[in-house]
């Protein structure tokens, strides 16, 4: 008999009584799938020494699908009492345990009102699609906010759009497969499903161009607001920031090189009297310690983390920037300690720019140092042009065998790196 549905930590617990005890059929409610074990510790925490007498059984509803069965979910089960090892479990089991068909959400529809609702026999909910570990709020909050013709408000109106249409199309084709499977006699055939997808009432939207969707991101980073910070976050499970002004976060060690040192002396302590923006947030995100310190490049906009700042070897962790902003030509690529610096006209300093995923790198063969010769090639003829992406045309052989063959050391003027690049 059914009892009751409810939220324990991260999942939805749906409970019956059965003539072996009680039986839970679990679904994340923030990724697709999630271990019998660790479900069960989640269930001990809120139940503590009563969890035996509660459940027999903890079954989880999984994303991946069956070997044998490709559309049909997987089903993992863990005995509370007596079990070592998950097991894996089919819906046809689990509906003779039962004495009837378990219900499945598929992760774009698990709303939680739906869930709670559910009983037996209710036809399925019908629910806005969306991806559960890319939930939309935040950029549509953020986007009802802004002011007409914003870029931030384009783009998060095309992110919340695309996610749902994205949710839409392939859960729409995994339940059309599922029911393919039940009306052939396969596993299918004994669940039912909890929610299906709400139609959608508007065409598939059309992306934002390059120039809006950076533009949007620029105004978000630069926030400071808990919205910002969550649309911040979205950004980063959806496509890493691809699209934001910053790239590959570097570590710098002044101490140990003159041009780091030269560098560092400009940075400015970052304010303390209001909360992080989206950039110092990412960038303390990323294991910070609690004595750490954060600074503030004034230079390229971008904030800077003082690591151990009472030891003798300080790291300073930064992001590049995916375009340098500058007219200024370049006038010298420099190489130290690991790190590739450009020096424009106008002497200033500045981190070659470098997509995160897609390092630089001198003195060896490989992709980095590629990489960072077809960079060398493109900011020779235009100073601001973009961090290159690996499927970019390759830079002339002679222009990387000068990288290649690099000391740990050097700097090549302009002349110097226009004549290797002439062959």
């Amino acid at each position: 008999m059914f009892d009751r549905a409810e939220f324990i930590d991260r999942y939805a617990v749906l409970r019956w009584d059965t003539d072996r005890g009680g039986v839970a059929l679990v679904h994340s409610m923030v990724d697709g799938n999630a271990a019998p074990k660790t479900v069960t510790g989640a269930l001990r925490g809120h139940h503590g020494a009563r969890l035996a007498d509660r459940y027999a059984c903890v079954v989880v509803a999984q994303t991946s699908t069956q070997v044998s069965q490709p559309w049909v979910p997987d089903l993992q089960a863990y005995d509370v009492e007596g079990g070592d090892q998950p097991y894996y479990a089919t819906w046809a089991e689990l509906a003779a345990l039962l004495g009837q068909p378990a219900p499945y959400w598929f992760h774009a529809l698990r709303d939680r009102d739906a869930i709670a609702a559910w009983r037996p026999g209710v036809p399925p909910a019908v629910v806005p699609a969306h991806d559960i570990a890319t939930p939309v709020t935040a950029l549509t909050e953020l986007a009802a906010d802004e002011p007409d013709g914003s870029p931030a408000a384009e783009l998060c109106w095309y992110l919340a759009r695309e996610v749902r249409m994205r949710g839409h199309a392939s859960t729409t084709r995994y339940i059309a497969e599922l029911r393919k499977n039940a009306a052939d006699g396969g596993d299918g055939a004994h669940l039912v499903l909890g929610a299906v997808p709400a139609p959608l009432l508007r065409p598939a939207p059309e992306e934002p161009t390059e120039m809006v969707r950076r533009a949007g991101w620029l105004s978000i980073t630069e926030r400071r607001d808990v919205l910002a910070h969550r649309v911040a976050a979205f950004a980063q499970r959806w496509d890493g920031g691809r699209d934001w002004h910053t790239g590959a976060v570097v570590s710098v060690r002044p101490g140990g090189c003159a041009t780091a040192s030269e560098w560092a002396k400009r940075l400015v302590p970052a304010a303390t009297d209001q909360p992080p923006t989206v950039l110092e947030k990412v960038l303390m995100d990323k294991d910070r310690e609690i004595d750490d310190v954060l600074l503030h490049d004034p230079v390229a906009g971008v904030p800077v983390l003082q690591r151990a700042p009472n030891t003798g070897t300080s790291d300073l962790s930064t992001y590049t920037l995916q375009r340098l902003p500058t007219r200024s030509p370049l006038a010298a690529l420099v190489l130290s300690a690991g790190i590739c610096w450009i020096r424009t006209e106008d002497q200033t300093l500045w981190l070659a720019p470098e997509r995160d995923g897609w390092g630089i790198g001198y003195g060896y063969s490989g992709n980095g140092c590629l990489t960072l010769a077809r960079l060398v090639d493109v900011l020779l003829d235009d100073i601001s042009a973009p961090a290159v992406r690996p499927d970019d045309p390759a830079a002339p052989r002679a222009l990387f065998e000068l990288l290649r063959d690099a000391p740990g050391t050097a700097t090549y003027t302009r002349a110097q790196l226009l004549a290797a690049r002439a062959g």
